[in-house]
This record gives C-alpha cells, structure tokens and sequence, in this order.
C-alpha cells in the first residue's frame, strides 16, 4: 500500500506540474481578463478623440493576437459610430490644428490617431469609405506648407504611425517625406538631444521650466507616446527608406535614456528625472515604455540581454501591482500634460488609454514568450532543413557530386546531367537565403540555422572553385544562366550574411562566372530576368555590370504584362505559374538591386519597383484565393513539380510585410502551412538519400517536363521566405485564422474583390 501511495503521490505531482500554466498562458488571460473588463463597463459607441482612439489601437493588437472577434467588434462599431472619422467638419477653410475637442480641429492629432485603427480594420476587410477620410485629411494637411502640426510629445504617437500605415497602403513617397519634415520641427522645440527625451512641449524645455527641485522635467506618459510611436514607425517603414536611419538611431537612443531611469520597482515615475517631484507608481506611461522595449526586442532593435531585464521588472509593476482583481488597470494618471505634484493615483484611478497601453505591452511580451515555440514556424523550419541538409551537408565537403541521387525527367533532353548540382544549390540558397539572415541563437531553430549557414558559406566557395569537386557546372551549357541567377538572388536576398563574408578570392571567382554567362543568348521569355538578376547583383555588388541586359528586360517585361498580376512569357500568354517562379520575385529583385546600386540610367527604377510591387501584391492575393479550404490548390501548367513555388510571390509579399489589404499575416501562415502539409505529410516527396524526387506530391515522374531533374524540385523552398521574419513577429505569433476559400466555403463574411489597375505611369529619365 505504501508504494502504491507513493506512485500516486509521484503521479499527481507530475500531472500538477504538467498542468501548471505557462508564464504565455498567464498572461493570454490577463490580455482577456482586462478587455473583456473594459468593454464590459464600457460602450463603445463614444467619440473619436484620443484617449478613446488609444485604447483601440491596443485593442486591435489584442485582436490579431488573439483572434477574438469580439474585440474586433467592439472596434468596428466605434469606427461606425463615428463614421469613419475623426472630427467631423467638411469645410476645409475652418480646419484648425491647435488644440481644440470640437469639430473644426480636423488637423489636431489628438483626432487623428483613430486612423490607425480605421487603417487595421481596413486591411481585415478593404472597404475604401473606411480610410477615404483618413487619406482626405492626412493628404490635405500634406499639401500645405505647414510643418508644425506636431508641437506635443503626444501627437507623435498619434500622427506618425498613421503616415507610416497610409504610406503601406499607397506608397505615395510624400508621407514619407513629410513624416521626417514634421518631426524634425518637433525635435527643434520639444527634444533634448543631451538627455535623448521629449518635454512634453515648448512650455516645458528646460530652464524656462523645472521640476520643483530644479530639474529637466520630462513627462513619463509623453515619452511614452514618442518611444511607442517610434517602434510602430520602424515597423512599417521601407528599409531603403533615406531617413531610416534617422528613427532607428533616435529610437535606441531614446530607449537608452528611458531605461536608465526606470525605478526599481519597475515603473517610472511621472516627472522622469525628478522621482520626488510626484513620485510613486504611473501605468500609461510605464506599459507604453514596455511596449516600445519589447517590439525593440522581438524585432531586432535592442539587446535581449540589456533590456529583457527592464522589460520583466516593467511587467512584474503592470501585472501585480496595476492589475486588479476584477481586470481594472489601476495606477493611471488622469487626462493632463504633465507630473503634478500632490496629485493621487491609486488601484482605482483608471482609463481607456491606459487600458490600451496595457494591453500593447502584454500582447508583444506573448509574442516574445511564445516565439520559441510556435507550432507552424516549428514545422515550418523542420521542412527548411530535411530540404537543405542532404544538399549543404554533402556539397560543404565537396561531396554532393559524389553523393547525390539524381533522376531527370523520362523525357530527358539529353543535356549534361551535372546542370542538376547548381540547380539544387542556386534553387535551394534563393529559399532559405531570408531564414539564414537571422541572428544566431541557443534554440533548436538557431542551432540549425547556424549548422546550415556554415555550411552554405563553405558551399558557395565549393561551387566556383575549380580544384573542388563541387565545382559546378558553369561554362557549359545554357542552364546555367538559370541557376546561376538563383544563386544571385540568393546573394541579393542575404547581401550581409551570405555574400559578404565570402572571402575576396571566391567573390573574384563569382563575379567572372557570372560575367562570363554573357556568352548565352537568352530565349526571347522569363529567361530574360535570369540576366537581368545576375547584372543587377554585379551592379549592387560594385561590379562591371551590363546595363542594356537590365533595361532590355524590364522594357519586354512591361511589354508581357497582361493584366490583373499575370505576366505572359514572352509574346504569347500561357496559363502557367512562371508568374510565380520567376517574373514577380526576379522582377522586383532587379529592380530593387539597380535601387541599391544607385544607378542611373534612362529608367526610373524607384517608379517601375513601386508599379511592380502592386502588381505582386494583386497576383499574391489571387494565389491566397486559389487555396482551397482543403489546403490544396489548382494543378496546372508546366513546371508543376516545383510543387510550392507556386506561392512564391505570396510568401515574398510575406517576407516583404507588403502583403494586400484583406490577406492577413495569419491567414497566410495558416494556409501555406495546410498546404505544405498536405504536400510532404506522406513523406514520399523524397528519395532514399533524402533528396527530392520528381512529383507534385511524392513520386509521380509523368508530370516532369523534359528539362526537369531532381535538383530543378528544390524551388520548392522559394515558400519558406517568410522564415526571414523573427519567431516573435505577428506572422508566426497572431491567432490562425482561416483564408479566404475557407471562409467563403464554410459561410464566412469574406473579402470581396474589387476592380485593379496600374495607375502608375514611366517615361525614360532622358
């Protein structure tokens, strides 16, 4: 009996330990508790302005987080109670932009941050009545030749990200130019470029005012706006963009500063420099710093080790001392502009700003404790690496040649059977390129990034290197001109992580062979951007390139364009899915590569990019619709044995977070990971070396097409691009949601097409 007691004893405290929640667990319920709380006590049919507006933008980060349609609801009934609007007045000559509650102060920031909710309600479901106001204000005040429209701290949390999210949308390159023209104004009368913080305005800047004992006196909500508004900036900010640097460089300064004075229970205290000035605990501004860390964090921006610290002392404040009992946030300074000493904040001084801020911080901490365990980016990178291992491990030592277990179509044209080892390689970097730009790390994922990094580096000089084994086919051929193009754009895809670090003897080496590939004259079809990818590489390389080989393809590619996202191939059309394999990812990557290399010539590259870009963006949501709810999709034209390269574009828009209105990142994820599941889940799509076999799903070497071997399959991985995105960003952490099929199939409100066209028009330069 006694040993029968201690087998129970051991037994229910391992079912306690297993059933004990984890750290993410906890604070999903915490997220669930404070909103369902909030829009209990709370209706949402109130106004515009700001401190409501505030707790929806943290409300909707709530939404994607969670998936709960509830909060997303309550939301669009505050959108419609206020007609999509902020304030109301349609006579443009009684805009004002001081402070003002009424409706006349259209051009007031205080009524404008609601646009950045209007924006994500959007993007779920594109409807252009729920933006047309935001873009008649925001493009208004644009067109004027005022830049002061941001004189306090706040308005930068307020504006700023609604610039960024209007400029996604429409890539009109003046929100862009107007975002660092305003802030630049903001920073000449409210920054101190000594202390890297914002007063909360020119009333404020030291020594015209001080703190009661004689110091800069610095507002911790204000800050908080600014640090926050810096991060949701940085997140929908272009990379080529000319002043990224700019906010990057204020946003980790300003993260310095703010960290450097959190108080030791983890909240900062109104009056930032002064604790004594109106000391004790303060939630808005605390929970808006939290979130600023924490994106920074997940996102790459700061140093895990430096500001995890912070971010965990932050939180032990919000979740056990802010947070009661009943889901009320407590501990928020009421509505003002600044620390006012003798003023009492307690557990039951609460707001809906507040609440919003809350709820940011909490949703970006879970996509921190989640991101190293994530089911689909889990499977995702198991893929990646039974694809890439048995090539990168053999061709690392030089052995790929020897060890390979090639098979080529029944068809075979005759061709040299080595083209298969580069078009293994070139095919296989092009995909896992994005994933391998990661920083390395102690999880499982980044153990095998690591692993596969190294050996794609020693592959890579193996492959121009004429005493190896592995030296590819290069110099026979013309196959290799479509390789080789892969391997560029895999260059192009990692320039700092795979291209770089090559020692200057192989990147001498690459830079003949993909010169010497002049030789081949291209077919008059896609193979035309196979050129154009290798130049543009060598131009952003500072190589001699070829010019006429970029432009000459851009020109027919504008030429084969149909309509509606589809290219043709060449001068006649073909229903295939070489949209996909090459003419979106090639097109846009020449014209991006001729951008980076800041070259001039009769094109206007910035212009053909931004035009190209829509294009992918209406072709990807095609490819989103054409995933059944089954997670299958149609099976047509040649070239199907590259099995998911058919989503490449989709994943690329991903990758690119440039995805179209209506496609969410998670709908993308839950799609492409049924798809990819139902393609590999018998296992049968590889060979007993482990290498791919010819088929669409498993062994089916019928469907192979007489140029196809088994090393022509690894495009396959061209869907894996989204693995460039960190673990912890809303592409892997937001709640599965079903895509498009599947919810028009199982009666489901889904988005509705709508009519597309270009819009942009080129002239040659000169």
């Amino acid at each position: 009996m006694r040993a029968f007691a201690l087998c129970l004893l051991v037994f229910l405290s391992n079912a306690a330990l297993s059933a004990k929640k984890t750290e993410a667990e906890t604070v999903r319920e915490i997220i669930d508790k404070v909103n369902r709380h909030w829009q209990k006590e709370n209706v949402p049919e109130v106004r515009s302005f700001w401190d409501n507006a505030a707790y929806h933008t943290g409300n909707m980060e709530a939404y994607f987080l969670t998936g709960n349609e509830e909060y997303r609801a309550y939301s669009e009934a505050w959108a419609e109670h206020n007609h999509w609007k902020g304030a109301k007045s349609n006579r443009r000559s009684e805009w004002k932009y001081s402070y003002g509650e009424t409706d006349e102060y259209v051009l007031f920031g205080d009524w404008q941050v609601c646009f950045q909710t209007y924006i994500d309600l959007y993007n779920i479901a594109p409807e252009d009545y729920k933006i047309r106001r935001a873009r008649e204000v925001m493009e208004y005040e644009m067109s004027t030749p005022n830049q002061d429209y941001w004189w306090w701290s706040d308005g930068l949390y307020m504006v700023m990200p609604v610039m960024t999210k209007l400029y996604k949308l429409t890539h009109n390159e003046l929100y862009l130019k107007k975002l660092y023209e305003y802030i630049v104004y903001s920073d000449s009368i409210m920054f101190d470029k000594d202390e890297n913080l914002y007063y909360r305005d020119a009333k404020y800047v030291f020594p015209n005012h001080k703190s009661v004992n004689g110091k800069k006196d610095f507002w911790a909500r204000g800050d908080g706006w600014v640090l926050a508004g810096l991060a949701k900036v940085l997140k929908d900010l272009p990379a080529d963009y000319e002043h990224r640097q700019f906010f990057i460089d204020k946003y980790k300064k300003m993260a310095k500063a703010v960290a450097a004075v959190q108080q030791p229970e983890g909240y900062w205290t109104r009056s930032m420099l002064d604790p004594e000035y109106a000391p004790g605990p303060e939630t808005s501004g605390t929970a808006f710093f939290m979130y600023g860390f924490m994106w920074g964090i997940n996102n790459g921006y700061l140093d895990e080790a430096s500001y995890l610290p912070v971010v965990r002392k932050a939180w032990k404040y919000l979740s056990e001392t802010a947070l009661q009992k009943d889901g009320t946030v407590g501990y928020v300074q009421p509505i003002g502009e600044k620390a006012i000493p003798g003023q009492i904040l307690d557990a039951h001084s609460t707001a809906n700003f507040g609440v919003g801020a809350f709820l940011l911080a909490a949703c970006e901490y879970v996509r921190y404790l989640e991101a190293p365990a994530t089911a689909d980016r889990a499977y995702w990178c198991g893929l990646a690496y039974q694809l890439a291992a048995p090539v990168l491990s053999n061709m690392a030592k030089g052995e790929l040649q020897k060890n390979m277990q090639v098979e080529v179509s029944p068809t075979w044209d005759g061709r040299d059977k080595r083209v298969t080892y580069m078009e293994a390689f070139g095919r296989l970097m092009a995909g896992i390129a994005p994933w391998l730009t990661l920083p390395d790390d102690d999880t499982e994922e980044g153990k095998m990034r690591k692993q596969l990094r190294g050996w794609a580096l020693k592959s890579y000089a193996n492959a121009v290197d004429p005493q190896s084994p592995d030296y590819l086919l290069w110099r026979k051929e013309g196959q290799p001109l479509v390789d080789a193009a892969y391997i560029a754009e895999s260059f192009l895809r990692a320039y700092e992580q795979l291209w770089l670090p090559l020692d200057e003897t192989t990147k001498k080496r690459y830079i003949e062979e993909f010169t010497l590939l002049r030789r081949i004259d291209p077919p008059y079809t896609n193979w035309l951007l196979f050129s154009s990818t290798i130049e543009s590489f060598l131009a952003k390389a500072g190589a001699p390139y070829d010019a006429y080989r970029v432009n000459s393809a851009i020109r027919k590619v504008e030429e084969w364009y149909t309509g509606d996202g589809w290219y043709s191939d060449g001068p006649a059309f073909a229903f295939d899915y070489y949209s996909s394999y090459v003419f979106h990812p090639m097109y846009l990557e020449t014209l991006q590569a001729m951008k980076d290399a800041n070259a001039y010539t009769r094109l206007h590259y910035a212009k053909y990019y931004t035009r190209a870009l829509r294009r992918a963006q209406k072709y990807s949501l095609i490819l989103e619709r054409f995933i059944s709810p089954e997670g299958t999709f149609p099976v047509f034209g040649r070239s199907i044995p590259y099995r998911m390269a058919t989503m490449q574009p989709l994943a690329l828009m991903a990758w690119y977070q440039e995805l179209p209105a209506g496609v969410s990142n998670a709908q993308v994820r839950s799609a492409l990971t049924a798809v990819m599941k139902r393609m590999f889940a018998t296992g049968k799509n590889f060979n007993e070396g482990g290498f791919l076999t010819i088929g669409f799903t498993g062994r089916q070497p019928n469907v192979a097409d007489w140029y196809t071997n088994n090393g022509s399959l690894y495009m396959t991985s061209l869907s894996l691009l989204p693995l460039g995105l960190p673990a912890s960003h809303p592409f892997w952490t937001d709640a599965p949601q079903d895509w498009t099929s599947k919810r028009a199939w199982g009666e489901k409100p889904f988005p509705k097409d709508h009519q597309w066209k270009d819009e942009i028009r080129t002239s040659d330069l000169f």
